[in-house]
């Protein structure tokens, strides 16, 4: 899934740069400026930033789960985020992943009887 169109950046970028980030001693807090710096990459229009920071999280959960990651690391982490988060930073950062919506197909209207004769 592509997360940031701009800058051309993948989930599966971001989880590798968090890997690598969280793998660090004193790893640093992987916030999106931390990830996309770590990619060599640069925010153009921030439009990314919500779906940037809602995949972060998830990707930290997946790589605790999977033993990729040390799970108290990736604690840690989300723990000193909401710490020095703003009150409405906290609802972007406990939101789960945007996920895509389906359009709806538009529906025909039923023809009325009398123009069906016409």
């Amino acid at each position: 899934m592509i997360v940031c169109s701009c800058a051309v950046i993948t989930d599966k970028d971001i989880e590798e740069a968090l890997v690598e980030i969280m793998s660090q001693p004193d790893a640093p807090l992987p916030t999106p400026g931390v990830v996309y710096q770590h990619l060599s990459k640069k925010m153009v229009c921030c439009g990314c930033a919500p779906l940037a920071v809602s995949t972060i999280y998830e990707k930290i959960d997946q790589l605790a789960e999977c033993g990729v990651i040390c799970p108290y690391a990736g604690a840690c982490a989300q723990g000193r985020l909401l710490k020095g988060a703003r009150p409405p930073a906290h609802r972007l950062i406990a939101r789960r992943p945007i996920t895509p919506r389906r359009m709806a197909r538009p529906t025909l209207a039923p023809v009325k009887p009398e123009l069906e004769n016409a």
